[in-house]
């Protein structure tokens, strides 16, 4: 009996799209082999037949993002352990203990692209984690918030779709797409259909505008009360030459050998820097903040730099120790800079 039992709950457990109809939760399949760092549904919710509160989104083992109604409001909202931190609220966020929500009218029968993405940090011991809905009519992303949850470093586990559990079907879920993005970037699809690649581009976003205005405001402060010496500004990057070189003008074309040191304008923690051996890459490859400010220094030279996060990450989950939207400040040494061949 006991074997059948497990039996039947992996069957449930594995169950794709087709069980929405009758089931609460439908969980979705990773091999090992695939390292996921994000979750993406595209759903739409069918006319909704009660007043009483619904929701439906999609999941991992420890969080939720999903859209909600009941007859007040509809909103998206996005839950995780009470004990975890929450490192950034997007614009007209509510915060909350254990749940970020954000007040959005979404439509019945209209799709909408939901997004869990995580980073983590294996030595820190915690992961970052991310939810984002992508909003049709300004064809944009919008980040609900990031949480940082201590105990967690693995990657994504267990992505699953789910709705609430109402009598009389009062609400129908339709999952149109699901997909899993690997490490390596790379995208897993998890339904048997065959779909076109997802594009997600979370660099231009519906806050980007008033969330450089905010960036802004943050960097003159800190210029005002003497916490930087980066007063010059460049293509909207802010510098300060701290060593003139004497070689020759660094080129965005360039591939550049630097030692450098990264850290958050915010608090000042370092999130990288070299250590004994200098780093060799294209400029071209790196984020816009490095290929407008490094090429303001000379080989020999050392520039520091700050970076609005519209030219940095933006508000993409790429490392456990940058959240969105997070202004970068780097120091960096040119050691040598060589032009394509």
């Amino acid at each position: 009996m006991k074997r059948f039992l497990t039996f039947s709950f992996l069957l449930f457990t594995f169950f794709t799209s087709a069980a929405y109809d009758k089931d609460s939760v439908v969980y979705y399949q990773l091999p090992d082999s695939v390292k996921a760092v994000s979750f993406l549904a595209e759903i739409s919710v069918g006319t909704i037949t009660t007043k009483k509160e619904v929701f439906a989104g999609i999941k991992t083992d420890v969080v939720k993002l999903s859209l909600e109604s009941d007859k007040k409001a509809r909103e998206i909202v996005f839950e995780f352990p009470s004990s975890a931190t929450v490192m950034v609220n997007g614009l007209a966020v509510k915060v909350e203990k254990g749940e970020l929500s954000w007040n959005y009218n979404w439509m019945e029968n209209e799709s909408y692209r939901l997004l869990i993405a995580t980073a983590n940090d294996s030595a820190g011991n915690f992961a970052l984690y991310s939810g984002y809905i992508f909003l049709p009519k300004e064809k944009k992303w919008k980040l609900i918030g990031t949480c940082k949850i201590l105990g967690q470093w693995n990657t994504l586990k267990q992505p699953a779709t789910f709705r609430s559990q109402i009598k009389n079907n009062s609400l129908q879920l339709n999952i149109h797409e699901a997909w899993c993005q690997r490490n390596n970037g790379s995208w897993k699809n998890l339904l048997e259909k065959n779909l076109a690649l997802p594009v997600v581009n979370l660099l231009s976003h519906g806050d980007s505008l008033k969330q450089l205005e905010i960036d802004k405001k943050l960097i003159a402060t800190a210029i005002d009360e003497n916490k930087t010496d980066a007063k010059n500004i460049h293509e909207g990057v802010y510098y300060s030459i701290l060593k003139e070189g004497n070689g020759r003008q660094v080129s965005v074309n360039d591939t550049v050998t630097v030692f450098y040191k990264g850290y958050l304008l915010k608090d000042g923690s370092v999130f990288d820097e070299t250590k004994d051996k200098p780093a060799t890459f294209p400029l071209k490859r790196l984020i816009m903040g490095w290929q407008i400010g490094v090429p303001l220094c000379k080989v020999g030279g050392k520039i520091k730099i700050i970076i609005p996060s519209n030219l940095a990450y933006s508000i993409r989950t790429r490392a456990a120790k940058i959240p969105p939207n997070s202004i970068l400040v780097f120091e960096i040494e040119v050691v040598d800079a060589k032009a394509p061949q």
